[in-house]
């Protein structure tokens, strides 16, 4: 059957048609349409099969990791930097080894379109000592989950998928064979020696033979990928070895361009047979490695002697792959006069925008309460979520990882003792990776105020649910179990309450001797169960506005315009009736009450 799918989409049904029955996540652009996509394929046909969205990506890579020891097919998915929460478990996991197939896809997001770091998943597969593979495109996605989730179940070692942004969200027609899903019955043997190995000689053992499980695969990586690429090859002027999205945009360069050139496909660009690959390299005056993000492929084969590519500076080293990059990298080395992508303009562009909160969004009426409170005296750490977007209101200085808004918090009480720490973390982010460093904050008694911005969904990367909405579990329960009695919010929609409410926190804090809790049960204004708005539109009265600028610059709502009078009006297609500028916002009462 032929689907017009993203990318992610035809993982989630590679997934399935390789057997997959076991599957857990955790939401982060650009990943996260593949568990959505699975369990709305499981739900509709009915299959056997087990989904979750798990509070880390540790805690996701483990528990399909324990389905893969006991002999299912299983899956888990997290974004580059979510792998860097789950490496820990997957460095002991390359050791140890599966026995049903276990596949973990690691989205990356070259050009930090969503993300703090532009990191490349395959170096954590090297490192690791465990096969990459590297899709082109969402058809070549779909091959290559299920290769992915056959050579695990072969060698009994994880493997990793890595689709990059343009993968995850490219559109393709995938042709979908028919097939019957059958679950496995998962089946632990006990073999305490392989599960619970423990230094020194154990681990010894399995260390040698994941070294020989490489060589294996090397082997296996030439024999079913490469070998027929290279031994069709004659040689000459020019060779292309490319990977994932980089082999499209060779292809498209090529053919836009007229130029002659051979080129190569690596699908599993670790472990890589480079000493079969040497000598048909050397058959031709320039070897041009195209891939994304870092060198991994041109490391391994720079010694052919007439390799290039990023380490050579032929090839862009940062931000992603674009066709005029393509061609710049062929310029460079002497194959392209010009690069024919470089001068073309486009009318009519929209200018681009600041990012910024929706309109309606509670959390930009907490930063203002809180911004109102401390002024510019305190020092706002906070944390990745829509919250992050705290910055337009100058209300967030620092944004590290998920977390890090606690952990930071612990070190500027000792390091910066004459300024108020206000940390802003979500719900979400917090059950994530926010109680560890809150605890360390009772034991060890750092001073700062800890905002936990609850409206129970993980909302910036598509209203996943949050532990809070799945089964019972209570933030302020699990704050007081931490050692603190959390003040609580309940968001009424007005600026007089919040600033209020973060008075009473700061004379709170003004008598502690360790962390204050500050917790704010709020909405998402696109969570249609829980989104409160009282339906008060708004409109800006010309006569009284001074065109001060306060309500855009440190409220900052996105239907907030300048007219060319230089006042302020509000675009009615905007404004979703919160109603919160109507009261307490502007010095001069400029808002008014839109019945219209």
């Amino acid at each position: 059957m032929k689907r017009t799918l993203l990318g992610n989409e035809a993982i989630a049904w590679g997934l399935l048609y390789a057997g997959v029955d076991m599957m857990a996540a955790y939401p982060g652009t650009p990943s996260s349409e593949i568990l959505e996509t699975y369990q709305k394929i499981v739900k509709e046909k009915n299959l056997p099969a087990y989904a979750e969205w798990s509070t880390n990506e540790k805690v996701a890579f483990e528990t399909a990791y324990a389905g893969a020891i006991t002999g299912k097919r299983t899956a888990c998915a997290m974004k580059m930097v979510g792998l860097n929460v789950a490496s820990d478990a997957m460095m002991s996991a390359a050791y140890i080894g599966n026995k049903g197939g276990f596949l973990i896809i690691s989205a990356d997001d070259p050009g930090f379109y969503s993300s703090q770091t532009e990191q490349d998943s395959r170096y954590f597969a090297k490192f690791a000592r465990i096969p990459a593979l590297d899709p082109s495109d969402p058809k070549d996605a779909f091959r290559l989950a299920v290769l992915g989730v056959n050579i695990s179940e072969k060698f009994e070692i994880p493997v990793l998928l890595r689709p990059v942004l343009r993968v995850c969200h490219g559109r393709q027609i995938v042709d979908i064979p028919v097939f019957e899903f059958k679950g496995r019955k998962g089946s632990f043997e006990r073999n305490i020696e392989r599960w619970a190995a423990v230094p020194r000689n154990p681990r010894l053992k399995q260390g040698y033979e994941l070294l020989e499980k490489l060589e294996r695969i090397a082997q296996f990586n030439w024999d079913e990928f490469l070998k027929e690429q290279f031994e069709s090859l004659e040689g000459g002027e020019l060779l292309l070895i490319t990977s994932g999205t980089l082999y499209g945009y060779a292809q498209e360069v090529l053919e836009d361009t007229g130029l002659k050139a051979d080129v190569v496909k690596v699908d599993m660009p670790t472990p890589l047979p480079a000493e079969k690959m040497v000598p048909h390299l050397r058959k031709y005056r320039t070897v041009l490695v195209l891939e994304e993000t870092y060198p991994l492929i041109e490391e391994q084969i720079r010694h052919a002697g007439n390799v290039r590519g990023k380490l050579t500076g032929d090839v862009y080293r940062i931000d992603e792959a674009t066709h005029s990059r393509v061609a710049e990298a062929l310029k460079k080395v002497g194959a392209l006069k010009e690069n024919i992508y470089v001068g073309k303009s486009y009318e009519g562009e929209v200018p681009p925008r600041v990012p910024a909160l929706c309109p309606g969004c509670p959390h930009r009426t907490v930063f203002y309460g809180i911004k109102r409170v401390f002024k510019n005296r305190a020092i706002y750490p906070s944390d990745i979520g829509c919250y992050t977007l705290g910055l337009n209101q100058k209300a967030v200085d620092t944004v590290l990882c998920m977390g890090a808004s606690a952990g930071l918090s612990c070190g500027f009480s000792k390091a910066d003792t004459e300024k108020p720490i206000v940390a802003t973390i979500g719900d979400s982010t917090f059950l994530h990776a926010g109680i560890p460093p809150l605890i360390d904050a009772v034991a060890n008694r750092h001073k700062f105020i800890l905002v936990i911005m609850d409206n129970s969904t993980v909302a910036m990367t598509g209203l996943q649910p949050t532990p809070e909405r799945i089964g019972n579990v209570s933030i302020p329960k699990i704050v007081e179990g931490c050692g603190v009695k959390p003040l609580i919010l309940n968001y009424d929609g007005t600026i007089k309450t919040t600033v209020e409410f973060f008075k009473k926190v700061k004379e709170t804090y003004e008598r502690a001797n360790g962390p204050v809790v500050a917790v704010v049960n709020e909405f998402c204004t696109f969570d249609k169960e829980k989104a409160e708005l009282p339906g008060k539109f708004a409109k800006v009265d010309q006569e009284k506005c001074t065109g001060c600028g306060h309500c855009i610059n440190d409220f900052g709502c996105p239907a907030f315009e300048w007219n060319d009078e230089g006042k302020v009006e509000v675009n009615p297609y905007f404004c979703v009736g919160c109603g919160v500028c109507l009261e307490d916002l502007c010095p001069f009462d400029a808002f008014v009450e839109d019945k219209r």
